[in-house]
Protein backbone atom coordinates (compact mmCIF):
# COMPACT_ATOMS: atom_id res chain seq x y z
CA UNK A 1 0.00 0.00 0.00
CA UNK A 2 2.78 2.39 0.84
CA UNK A 3 4.33 1.75 -2.56
CA UNK A 4 1.08 2.60 -4.37
CA UNK A 5 0.66 5.73 -2.27
CA UNK A 6 4.20 6.85 -3.06
CA UNK A 7 3.61 6.29 -6.78
CA UNK A 8 0.32 8.24 -6.67
CA UNK A 9 1.98 11.08 -4.78
CA UNK A 10 4.81 11.22 -7.33
CA UNK A 11 2.33 11.24 -10.20
CA UNK A 12 0.43 14.13 -8.60
CA UNK A 13 3.62 16.09 -8.15
CA UNK A 14 4.49 15.56 -11.83
CA UNK A 15 1.06 16.89 -12.86
CA UNK A 16 1.53 20.01 -10.71
CA UNK A 17 5.01 20.53 -12.15
CA UNK A 18 3.67 20.16 -15.69
CA UNK A 19 0.89 22.66 -15.00
CA UNK A 20 3.42 25.19 -13.71
CA UNK A 21 5.66 24.61 -16.70
CA UNK A 22 2.72 25.06 -19.08
CA UNK A 23 1.71 28.28 -17.31
CA UNK A 24 5.28 29.59 -17.57
CA UNK A 25 5.48 28.78 -21.29
CA UNK A 26 2.12 30.50 -21.87
CA UNK A 27 3.29 33.61 -20.00
CA UNK A 28 6.47 33.75 -22.05
CA UNK A 29 4.46 33.40 -25.26
CA UNK A 30 2.19 36.28 -24.28
CA UNK A 31 5.18 38.44 -23.35
CA UNK A 32 6.84 37.66 -26.67
CA UNK A 33 3.66 38.52 -28.57
CA UNK A 34 3.33 41.83 -26.72
CA UNK A 35 6.96 42.80 -27.34
CA UNK A 36 6.61 41.89 -31.02
CA UNK A 37 3.51 44.07 -31.27
CA UNK A 38 5.20 47.01 -29.57
CA UNK A 39 8.37 46.86 -31.65
CA UNK A 40 6.77 47.95 -34.94
CA UNK A 41 5.01 50.79 -33.15
CA UNK A 42 8.32 52.01 -31.77
CA UNK A 43 9.86 51.63 -35.21
CA UNK A 44 7.03 53.69 -36.69
CA UNK A 45 7.79 56.50 -34.26
CA UNK A 46 11.47 56.45 -35.17
CA UNK A 47 10.66 56.51 -38.88
CA UNK A 48 9.47 60.11 -38.67
CA UNK A 49 13.04 61.38 -38.91
CA UNK A 50 15.56 62.79 -41.32
CA UNK A 51 16.50 59.24 -42.34
CA UNK A 52 13.12 58.76 -44.01
CA UNK A 53 12.58 62.33 -45.23
CA UNK A 54 12.73 62.99 -48.96
CA UNK A 55 15.94 64.95 -49.53
CA UNK A 56 15.47 67.93 -51.85
CA UNK A 57 19.02 68.26 -53.19
CA UNK A 58 18.17 70.60 -56.09
CA UNK A 59 17.47 73.77 -54.08
CA UNK A 60 15.34 75.77 -56.50
CA UNK A 61 13.94 78.62 -54.43
CA UNK A 62 12.65 82.09 -55.26
CA UNK A 63 12.53 84.89 -52.74
CA UNK A 64 11.18 88.39 -52.17
CA UNK A 65 12.45 90.67 -49.44
CA UNK A 66 13.96 93.82 -48.06
CA UNK A 67 17.30 94.96 -46.66
CA UNK A 68 18.22 96.95 -43.58
CA UNK A 69 21.82 98.17 -43.40
CA UNK A 70 23.50 99.58 -40.31
CA UNK A 71 23.77 103.34 -39.98
CA UNK A 72 26.77 105.08 -41.62
CA UNK A 73 29.81 105.09 -39.35
CA UNK A 74 28.91 101.86 -37.54
CA UNK A 75 31.89 99.50 -37.44
CA UNK A 76 31.79 96.76 -38.44
CA UNK A 77 28.99 97.52 -40.87
CA UNK A 78 26.13 95.02 -40.89
CA UNK A 79 23.27 94.14 -43.18
CA UNK A 80 20.17 92.03 -42.56
CA UNK A 81 18.12 90.73 -45.49
CA UNK A 82 14.73 89.18 -44.80
CA UNK A 83 11.52 88.17 -46.52
CA UNK A 84 9.62 85.15 -47.80
CA UNK A 85 9.91 82.33 -50.31
CA UNK A 86 7.66 82.83 -53.32
CA UNK A 87 8.56 79.43 -54.83
CA UNK A 88 9.80 76.16 -53.36
CA UNK A 89 9.97 73.22 -55.75
CA UNK A 90 6.37 73.78 -56.88
CA UNK A 91 4.94 73.19 -53.37
CA UNK A 92 1.90 75.10 -52.11
CA UNK A 93 3.69 77.61 -49.87
CA UNK A 94 1.03 80.21 -49.19
CA UNK A 95 -1.65 79.86 -46.53
CA UNK A 96 -4.25 81.93 -48.38
CA UNK A 97 -4.77 84.78 -50.82
CA UNK A 98 -3.29 87.25 -51.49
CA UNK A 99 0.09 85.58 -51.90
CA UNK A 100 2.51 87.88 -50.08
CA UNK A 101 4.55 88.14 -46.88
CA UNK A 102 1.43 87.92 -44.68
CA UNK A 103 0.42 84.48 -46.06
CA UNK A 104 3.84 82.94 -46.80
CA UNK A 105 4.54 79.62 -45.06
CA UNK A 106 8.32 79.85 -45.55
CA UNK A 107 10.50 82.84 -44.69
CA UNK A 108 14.20 83.68 -44.69
CA UNK A 109 16.51 85.84 -42.63
CA UNK A 110 20.10 86.66 -43.58
CA UNK A 111 22.46 88.25 -41.04
CA UNK A 112 25.76 89.54 -42.47
CA UNK A 113 28.81 91.62 -41.59
CA UNK A 114 30.77 93.65 -44.16
CA UNK A 115 34.35 92.44 -44.57
CA UNK A 116 35.61 94.86 -47.28
CA UNK A 117 34.50 97.50 -49.78
CA UNK A 118 36.02 98.39 -53.17
CA UNK A 119 35.21 101.34 -55.45
CA UNK A 120 35.85 101.71 -59.17
CA UNK A 121 34.25 104.72 -60.81
CA UNK A 122 30.53 104.71 -60.02
CA UNK A 123 30.62 101.01 -59.13
CA UNK A 124 30.93 99.88 -55.52
CA UNK A 125 31.71 96.27 -54.54
CA UNK A 126 30.76 95.12 -51.05
CA UNK A 127 31.88 91.76 -49.61
CA UNK A 128 30.01 90.30 -46.66
CA UNK A 129 29.96 87.10 -44.62
CA UNK A 130 27.16 85.72 -42.50
CA UNK A 131 24.36 83.23 -42.07
CA UNK A 132 21.16 82.43 -43.96
CA UNK A 133 18.25 80.73 -42.19
CA UNK A 134 15.10 79.43 -43.86
CA UNK A 135 12.06 79.00 -41.60
CA UNK A 136 8.83 77.04 -41.77
CA UNK A 137 6.14 79.32 -40.38
CA UNK A 138 2.63 77.79 -40.32
CA UNK A 139 1.38 80.94 -38.57
CA UNK A 140 2.16 82.91 -41.77
CA UNK A 141 2.49 86.22 -39.94
CA UNK A 142 5.32 87.95 -41.81
CA UNK A 143 5.32 91.74 -41.89
CA UNK A 144 7.95 94.00 -43.45
CA UNK A 145 7.19 96.49 -40.68
CA UNK A 146 8.72 93.93 -38.29
CA UNK A 147 11.84 92.19 -39.68
CA UNK A 148 11.90 89.77 -36.73
CA UNK A 149 8.55 88.34 -37.87
CA UNK A 150 10.50 86.58 -40.64
CA UNK A 151 12.49 84.55 -38.12
CA UNK A 152 9.85 83.49 -35.61
CA UNK A 153 9.16 80.14 -37.31
CA UNK A 154 10.99 76.81 -37.07
CA UNK A 155 14.43 76.72 -38.76
CA UNK A 156 14.55 74.10 -41.53
CA UNK A 157 17.86 75.16 -43.12
CA UNK A 158 20.89 77.08 -41.84
CA UNK A 159 23.78 78.00 -44.15
CA UNK A 160 26.94 80.00 -43.88
CA UNK A 161 27.46 82.42 -46.76
CA UNK A 162 29.82 84.75 -48.53
CA UNK A 163 28.10 87.64 -50.33
CA UNK A 164 29.30 89.95 -53.08
CA UNK A 165 27.21 93.03 -53.85
CA UNK A 166 27.86 95.10 -57.00
CA UNK A 167 26.19 98.52 -56.71
CA UNK A 168 25.73 101.24 -59.32
CA UNK A 169 26.02 104.31 -57.10
CA UNK A 170 24.52 106.50 -59.83
CA UNK A 171 21.22 104.63 -60.21
CA UNK A 172 21.06 102.76 -56.89
CA UNK A 173 20.53 99.45 -58.68
CA UNK A 174 22.59 96.46 -57.57
CA UNK A 175 23.09 92.74 -57.98
CA UNK A 176 24.34 90.33 -55.34
CA UNK A 177 25.54 86.75 -55.28
CA UNK A 178 25.65 84.56 -52.18
CA UNK A 179 27.63 81.34 -52.03
CA UNK A 180 25.82 79.32 -49.36
CA UNK A 181 27.12 76.19 -47.62
CA UNK A 182 24.54 74.29 -45.57
CA UNK A 183 25.44 73.94 -41.90
CA UNK A 184 22.32 72.13 -40.76
CA UNK A 185 18.95 71.11 -42.15
CA UNK A 186 15.84 69.69 -40.47
CA UNK A 187 12.89 67.69 -41.90
CA UNK A 188 9.48 69.32 -42.14
CA UNK A 189 6.03 68.15 -43.13
CA UNK A 190 5.19 68.88 -46.76
CA UNK A 191 1.89 68.34 -48.55
CA UNK A 192 2.93 64.85 -49.72
CA UNK A 193 5.20 63.71 -46.90
CA UNK A 194 8.28 64.65 -44.91
CA UNK A 195 10.83 66.77 -46.79
CA UNK A 196 14.34 67.99 -46.06
CA UNK A 197 16.18 70.77 -47.90
CA UNK A 198 19.56 69.35 -48.88
CA UNK A 199 22.10 68.11 -46.35
CA UNK A 200 25.02 69.54 -44.41
CA UNK A 201 27.87 70.42 -46.76
CA UNK A 202 25.69 71.01 -49.83
CA UNK A 203 26.26 74.33 -51.58
CA UNK A 204 23.93 76.61 -53.51
CA UNK A 205 24.01 80.14 -54.90
CA UNK A 206 21.55 82.96 -54.36
CA UNK A 207 21.27 85.52 -57.17
CA UNK A 208 19.72 88.80 -56.04
CA UNK A 209 18.54 91.91 -57.86
CA UNK A 210 17.73 95.04 -55.89
CA UNK A 211 17.43 98.79 -55.63
CA UNK A 212 18.40 101.18 -52.85
CA UNK A 213 15.65 103.02 -51.04
CA UNK A 214 16.79 106.40 -49.71
CA UNK A 215 16.43 107.52 -47.04
CA UNK A 216 14.66 104.34 -45.87
CA UNK A 217 13.78 102.24 -44.06
CA UNK A 218 14.17 99.78 -45.61
CA UNK A 219 17.61 100.34 -47.05
CA UNK A 220 16.69 98.39 -50.21
CA UNK A 221 14.17 96.13 -51.91
CA UNK A 222 15.31 92.75 -53.26
CA UNK A 223 14.14 89.69 -55.17
CA UNK A 224 16.04 86.66 -56.40
CA UNK A 225 16.40 82.93 -56.81
CA UNK A 226 18.74 80.07 -55.93
CA UNK A 227 20.35 77.15 -57.72
CA UNK A 228 22.50 74.27 -56.52
CA UNK A 229 26.26 74.24 -56.97
CA UNK A 230 27.96 71.05 -58.13
CA UNK A 231 31.49 70.32 -57.07
CA UNK A 232 34.06 70.91 -59.78
CA UNK A 233 34.94 67.71 -61.67
CA UNK A 234 38.13 66.02 -60.55
CA UNK A 235 41.05 65.87 -62.91
CA UNK A 236 41.89 62.46 -64.25
CA UNK A 237 45.61 63.16 -64.17
CA UNK A 238 45.93 62.57 -67.91
CA UNK A 239 47.39 65.31 -70.14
Amino acid sequence: MNVFRSRARAAGQRKVTMRKAFALVSALAVALAVSTTIAPAQGTTRSVSSDDATKVRDLTLELVGQVQNSAPGVSPATSIQYGYLSYLRGLPIFKAEPQNESTALFTFYTDTTTSRVFNTGSIRVVNREGTLTVYSDPAANGSFASPDSFRDGTPVLVAGLRQQVILDTTTGAFTAQNLNTIISTSPFQGPSGTLQLGKAGDRFRTIIFGHLNAPGPPSAYIAGYTHSVSDAPKRSGKH
